[in-house]
């Protein structure tokens, strides 16, 4: 298959988003979560600015034009996000974590609607409910006695959602003439750097080199595989197949959570798989994927309304 190599990418990609959520549950276990935060991005700063200043002309240029978008992004989407992301992940599983993360592009939409005025189809909408639903059952079903901490964590959890949504309204409304990788490459140093700040600040004494390999090993992969690698393997699909089928690995990512609960031995319970189930089917209806798997099994001779490119792109930020 002639992009086979490309497949296999974005594959790693949805891999390595997954099982960021299993990393992140154990090394909260270990750090604090603004610490863990700045550990990550301080691994994916470092990996960053040498691919800015060995493969990309021009970004400080770019920097100088979109100084205070780039600021809006890395305090939404780089500071906000892994705050409530490690935060929410001390009391939250790995499963629903990426369950409720599995909306964002529902979320962006949204938000997209309420800020920007952009319309909602009618896929959105049917999805968006399904999906929403599902959410709210993952959170009930964690709270038979009351608010319990499992429910703390998932609205945690949505917090980041929000925040990373927020990231990509950002991106698309006020960043001009600016590569993916310029883009992604400053707003991850410049988050890393308030992270770093912040951490000092408010859990002073926690930064440490004293941590066992496994915390080590969680660290390092979240930073230079969730945070770089899978960013490039998904901008090179983009560039080779397109949005629209890239797009469609999003929805492998609570299913390699799952498997990675799984492999560590972290509990996966049966009301969570129908919760899931309720979600990523809400996701696929929204994104159109269901309609797009249906045109490849059926060959084609089916005619079936492909997304534009600009929809899927929104969704996937």
């Amino acid at each position: 298959m002639r992009h086979l190599l490309i497949y296999f990418e974005l594959v790693c990609s949805a891999l390595f988003w997954g099982l960021t959520f299993n990393a992140a549950h154990l090394t909260v276990s270990s750090l604090p979560p603004l610490t863990t935060a700045a550990m990550r991005f301080g691994i994916a700063a470092v990996l960053m600015a040498v691919l800015l200043l060995f493969m990309q002309k021009g970004w400080t240029a770019t920097l100088a034009r979109n100084f205070w978008a780039f600021l809006g992004m890395a305090i939404a989407g780089v500071v906000g996000f892994n705050a409530f992301f490690f935060f929410g992940m001390q009391f939250t599983s790995p499963t629903n974590g990426a369950l409720i993360m599995a909306t964002n592009p529902l979320v962006t939409a949204l938000i997209a609607r309420i800020f920007l005025g952009e319309p909602i189809s009618r896929n959105h909408k049917v999805g968006t409910t399904i999906s929403f639903i599902g959410v709210a059952a993952l959170i009930m079903f964690g709270s038979r006695g009351g608010m319990t901490e499992a429910n703390v964590g998932d609205l945690l959890i949505i917090g980041g959602n929000v925040s990373m949504a927020l990231y990509g309204i950002i991106n698309k409304r006020w960043v001009k003439q600016s590569t993916p990788l310029t883009t992604t490459g400053i707003t991850t140093i410049m988050g890393g750097l308030i992270l770093l700040v912040l951490a000092v600040w408010r859990e002073p004494g926690a930064m440490t080199l004293q941590l066992s390999w496994e915390i080590w090993a969680a660290l390092i992969f979240m930073g230079a595989c969730g945070s770089v690698l899978a960013y490039i393997f998904w901008n090179r699909g983009f560039h080779a197949i397109g949005v629209a089928d890239t797009a469609l690995f999003f929805h492998l990512v609570p299913v390699f959570a799952v498997l990675g609960s799984f492999a560590f031995g972290q509990e996966v319970t049966v009301e969570q798989i129908i919760a899931g189930v309720v979600v990523i089917t809400g996701v696929m209806i929204s994104s159109g994927a269901l309609k797009k798997f249906w045109s490849v099994l059926s060959g084609p001779s089916v005619e079936v309304p492909a997304a534009t490119e600009a929809e899927v792109s929104r969704a996937t930020e």
